[in-house]
């Protein structure tokens, strides 16, 4: 299994896992083999990539969360969202059933090391992201020994940390270029208008209205709106800071693709101590894989292959395709790497 972006994609690949739109139906199969129309079709519904290859190898990789909570995480948002910006407020049940449901899963699955492989739509780049930026907020809580009360309103604020973004243009939230400094000045205000909705809400605690007014913070001052340091950046927002960064690097957006794991993760480590709360920092690298199923990676052996599950989040098991020599094998096999330590990951290709 890999992932194939949609300029690479060819009839005769076979889908490795489904294809889904926003309110969670299946659009594409796993097990599908792909003919050009299906690729003009997903083209036209804005999808960056989708992952290619035996269905086996998808069913085996273990998630955090089920694709089915994912799927309904996002319709939650997108309705809770739409009565943000036609009436100004939200009903908080829905949200509280979600995060209970994801809080549940993650706890479960807790020793399943984090991959994100969710294959975004960029018209459902918000939805989409806040799911992320919930589940990998609930890890890191879990991972710092937050109770149930703390890891719900945690989870609360992380899922609805870009409420504000509501109040923002469509021009400006889906351009597809870089902004320019006016319209830049308009995206930073976001934070602001998702804690004026919030803390107008009945039953949203305060702290889960303050991790939207401060998620962009940073521990320096260098953040916004308000030049926060350290101490005066509430601790849920410290980590929801780390997972919207860790998310928005490694998403394709309309302007531009995303970074591997493995940058993303080597990044917010050179930004530990400067912007993250280290403490929070430490917790995520240690949560999340650097390189997840369906990255091409060549060992230091020589041999190529792609990564198709993990032993833990810096011991993967990889599907060797070429020998050390570049050679391709006429029946590739799998090399778990916790059992090979003079092999190691020279680079992702």
């Amino acid at each position: 299994m890999k992932i194939v972006r949609l300029d690479d994609l060819k009839p005769g690949m076979q889908l490795a896992k489904p294809v889904y739109s926003t309110e969670g139906i299946v659009l594409l199969n796993a097990g599908v083999v792909l003919k050009e129309p299906y690729i003009h079709r997903l083209r036209e519904l804005g999808f960056p990539a989708v992952y290619v290859g035996d269905p086996k190898s998808a069913s085996s990789v273990p998630e955090a969360i089920s694709d089915t909570t994912r799927y309904q995480a996002m319709n939650v948002l997108q309705e809770t969202f739409t009565s943000v910006k036609i009436a100004g407020t939200l009903n908080i049940d829905p949200i509280i059933d979600v995060v209970n449901t994801i809080i549940d899963e993650v706890t479960i699955n807790r020793d399943v090391a984090v991959h994100l492989t969710d294959i975004r739509r960029h018209d459902d780049y918000t939805f989409g992201h806040c799911v992320n930026v919930c589940l990998l907020s609930v890890v890191m809580g879990l991972a710092l020994g937050f109770d149930q009360l703390k890891l719900q309103e945690l989870a609360m604020g992380a899922i609805l940390h870009d409420v504000g973004k509501v109040m923002i243009p469509d021009s400006i939230l889906l351009k597809a270029t870089r902004l320019n400094a006016e319209e830049w000045d308009e995206m930073k205000r976001h934070p602001r208008h998702g804690f004026n909705v919030l803390r107008r809400c009945p039953g949203i605690p305060a702290r889960v209205a303050h991790v939207a007014y401060q998620h962009h913070e940073r521990a320096n001052g260098s953040g916004y709106p308000r030049g926060l340091d350290i101490d005066g950046i509430h601790p849920f927002a410290k980590i929801v800071a780390i997972a919207d960064t860790y998310d928005a690097m490694t998403s394709d957006r309309i302007y531009r693709k995303g970074v591997s794991p493995f940058v993303a993760l080597e990044t917010i480590k050179e930004l530990r101590r400067r912007q993250f709360d280290p403490a929070v920092a430490d917790a995520f690298l240690a949560s999340v894989v650097p390189y997840p199923p369906g990255c091409k990676v060549e060992l230091t052996s020589g041999e190529v292959g792609t990564i198709v599950g993990s032993c833990d989040s810096n011991q993967p098991i990889v599907q060797i395709e070429r020998d050390g020599n570049g050679q391709p094998l006429l029946a590739p096999k799998e090399l778990s790497l916790s059992q090979h330590p003079e092999k190691q990951i020279a680079r992702i290709v």
